[in-house]
């Protein structure tokens, strides 16, 4: 599966999306309000010095957590420029014997002939397609699977369907 997730983001039109700086903007300004909550508390501070100390080390924890979820974190996604969506993936299980009328299938843009090849719920080629939530357009690849590795078959095909 890393295969396509790797060589689709090498398509003019496919960018990686990560979550907007807003999100670890607020993250991070949620840190620094515990932090000031943790000055303002007479109780959990004895000096100013342990204040100012404690309040740096909520910020820095804080801020290391947001630069870790936003760098980190499952928030990159293929997204289309054309049509200003993110894209998610689709799994389809087929038999070897089928290698041929899937190909032939995706080759021939024929989603109805697709939808007609017998799937299986055990894979032995798996057909990996990422596409919008409207399905406007299909980014797929056909894989053998070989225990836990997905060899490519095929290049990344894509069908644009509306």
């Amino acid at each position: 599966m890393e295969y396509i997730r790797k060589s689709i983001y090498t398509l003019p039109e496919i960018r990686r999306t990560l979550l907007p700086l807003w999100s670890a903007w607020a993250l991070t300004a949620v840190g620094a309000v515990c932090g000031a909550v943790y000055l303002m508390v007479p109780g959990l501070t004895v000096g100013g010095a342990s204040a100012l100390v404690g309040g740096v080390i909520v910020g820095a924890c804080s801020l290391l957590l947001t630069l870790c979820y936003y760098l980190f974190g499952d928030s990159r996604r293929p997204y289309s420029r054309e049509l200003h969506a993110v894209l998610e993936p689709t799994y389809a299980y087929y038999a070897a014997e089928r290698q041929a009328a899937v190909v032939a299938a995706l080759e021939a843009h024929d989603e109805k002939a697709l939808d007609t090849v017998k799937r299986q719920p055990t894979p032995e080629l798996a057909l990996v397609r990422y596409s919008d939530k409207e399905e406007r357009v299909y980014y797929s690849q056909l894989t053998r699977v070989e225990g836990k590795r997905y060899i490519p078959l095929t290049d990344i095909i894509i069908n644009k369907t509306k």
